[in-house]
C-alpha cells in the first residue's frame, strides 16, 4: 500500500503562524481506506496522536495490526518500503514524528517544463516514472445503452476514492449526451477527484472510429472543460471499430495514420491532456503484438506502430497505449470462469515487454477476474498474477481501472466491484476490493 504526500494536507493542519516543518515531514491524516502516500528514505511521518499498541519496541508493527494506526484521524495507513519506524519527537506540538528505519530511496520525479505560450511548437513534456502504478476502477452509468439515469454521482466518486481507496477512475460516457448541465456535473466530480490526487480517465465509450477532423473537433471542444495538468486523461474511443479503409476492414495502418493526425490536431488546438489510445482488436493486451513477419499485412497495433514512419505518435509525448484484458473463453468478458487455454498467468508481463522495447507506456483501462460476491477458483491465481505483474512492470504499466464499478450494475453482475447497493459504503471494505486496490 503506497502513501503519497498531498501538500494540501499539511496546509490544513498547520496554522499560518506555526513554523514551517521540514520538507521531509509528511503529515498523515488518515481515512479508511487512507489516501495513498509514498514514504522514502529520509522522510518522516507526522501523526496527530502517538502510536501505541501497534508499535513494538524495536520499531516494527505488531502482528495483530494489519496496518499502522493514526488513532485520531484514521484506522490505517501503510509505509511503502519501510518495515520499522522510530520515534523522532513532537515539533511545535503539531504531531508525533516517526522516521522509517529501513525505507528505500525514491527517485525524484522529473518536472514538466513550462512551454512559452507564444511558441507554435511546444517542447515534449518529460514523463516522470510513477513509484507505483495506480489501481482504479471504472464508474459506469453515463455510457449505458439507451438510458444513463444512474450516472456516477459525487457520492460515488467519494465512496470509491475515500472509502474503497481507488487511485484512478475511468468514467465511460456517450459524448453526444454531454449537455452543458451534465458537463458541469462531471466537472464537479473531476474537481473532487483532483483534490484527492486521483486522475480521471474520460472514456468515449461508443466504439465508433470517426474521421480525424471530427475526432479533433469533438475532443477539442470537450477537453477544454477540464484541466490539462495530468488530472484528466482522454480515452478517445473505446475498443474502436468501423474503419473505412477501402482495402482492409479494421485496418491497423489506418488506425495509426489517423491516430497521429488526431493527436497532432489536438495538440495544435492547445489540448495538452494526456491521451490513452485504444486500438483495433478490442484493444486486447494479448493482441498488441502478433509478431507479423516482414511482408505480411499488420494485424496488430504493435506492427502498425513499428511500420508507420510518418512522425512521432505525440508531439509532446503524452500519449499512452490503452489495453483491455478479460480471461474468460474468447476474452469476451461474458463469463466469471477463466479459460485455462490462456495459461495460468495474466500475460501482463508479455504486454509490458512489448511496450518496453518500443519505448511506450500504457494504462490497462478494462480488466476483470471476479466480483465482490465471488471469484472462481480458476481465476484467483490469474487475478493475483495480474496485480503482481502490474506492480512489477510499473515502469511501463502506469495503472489499471478494473471493470464493473458503479450503481448501474445489478447485484448478480459477474464483475460487480461493489458489495450490495444498500450498504455498499457502510459495510467493511471487502477483501476483493482490497485486492483490486493493490493492498492485498
Amino acid at each position: 500500500m503506497t502513501m503519497r504526500l498531498l501538500a494540501c494536507l499539511a496546509a490544513l493542519l498547520l496554522s499560518s503562524s506555526a513554523p514551517a516543518l521540514a520538507q521531509t515531514e509528511h503529515r498523515v491524516i488518515g481515512a479508511d481506506p487512507t489516501p495513498r502516500y509514498i514514504v522514502c528514505a529520509g522522510h518522516t511521518l507526522v501523526l496527530r496522536k502517538q502510536m501505541g499498541r501497534d508499535l513494538n519496541k524495536d520499531g516494527s508493527r505488531n502482528k495483530s495490526f494489519t496496518v499502522w494506526i493514526d488513532r485520531q484521524n484514521g484506522r490505517g495507513f501503510a509505509v511503502d518500503g519501510a518495515t520499522k519506524l522510530r520515534f523522532v519527537g513532537s515539533p511545535h506540538g503539531k504531531g508525533w514524528v516517526y522516521a522509517p528505519v529501513d525505507a528505500k530511496p525514491c527517485a525524484k520525479p522529473t518536472p514538466e517544463p513550462v512551454t512559452p505560450t507564444a511558441s507554435p511548437a511546444p517542447a515534449p513534456i518529460a514523463q516522470a516514472k510513477p513509484s507505483r502504478p495506480l489501481f482504479g476502477a471504472n464508474l459506469s452509468g453515463a455510457e449505458a445503452a439507451g438510458n444513463d439515469a444512474i450516472r456516477p454521482s459525487l457520492d460515488d466518486f467519494k465512496g470509491y476514492i475515500e472509502r474503497y481507496g481507488f487511485q484512478l477512475i475511468r468514467y465511460p460516457l456517450k459524448l453526444e449526451r454531454m449537455t452543458p448541465a451534465r458537463i458541469e456535473e462531471l466537472k464537479a466530480n473531476v474537481a473532487y477527484a483532483r483534490s484527492k490526487g486521483v486522475p480521471v480517465i474520460l472514456d468515449r465509450h461508443d466504439y465508433t472510429w470517426r474521421k480525424p477532423e471530427v475526432m479533433i473537433a469533438d475532443w477539442t471542444a470537450f477537453a477544454r472543460n477540464f484541466p490539462d495538468d495530468g488530472s484528466v486523461i482522454l480515452d478517445l474511443v473505446n475498443e474502436p471499430r468501423g474503419f473505412d479503409d477501402p482495402v482492409v476492414t479494421n485496418d491497423w495502418m489506418q488506425w495509426i495514420r489517423d491516430s497521429k493526425l488526431i493527436i497532432a490536431g489536438l495538440r495544435k488546438n492547445g489540448i495538452r491532456h494526456p491521451i490513452a489510445l485504444e486500438y483495433p482488436g478490442w484493444s486486447a493486451t494479448f493482441r498488441f503484438d502478433k509478431g507479423e513477419r516482414p511482408g505480411k499485412a499488420c494485424e496488430s497495433a504493435g506492427c502498425a506502430i513499428d511500420r508507420d514512419k510518418s512522425g512521432p505518435l505525440d508531439p509532446i509525448n503524452r500519449t499512452y497505449i490503452n489495453g483491455h484484458r478479460y480471461w474468460d473463453k474468447g476474452s469476451s468478458g461474458t463469463s466469471m470462469s477463466c479459460d485455462i487455454t490462456w495459461g495460468p498467468t495474466s500475460g501482463f508481463d508479455g504486454f509490458a515487454a512489448q511496450l518496453r522495447k518500443r519505448g511506450l507506456k500504457a494504462y490497462i483501462t478494462e480488466a476483470a477476474f471476479g466480483a465482490s460476491h465471488g471469484v472462481k477458483g480458476n481465476c484467483k491465481g490469474i487475478g493475483a498474477d495480474a496485480i503482481a505483474q502490474i506492480k512489477a512492470n510499473s515502469d511501463v504499466l502506469l495503472g489499471v481501472t478494473w471493470w464493473g464499478g458503479g450503481r448501474i450494475w445489478p447485484e448478480s453482475y459477474l464483475f460487480k466491484v461493489e458489495p450490495k447497493k444498500a450498504t455498499r459504503f457502510e459495510v467493511e471494505v471487502t477483501p476483493f476490493i482490497r485486492q483490486l486496490t493493490g493492498r492485498d
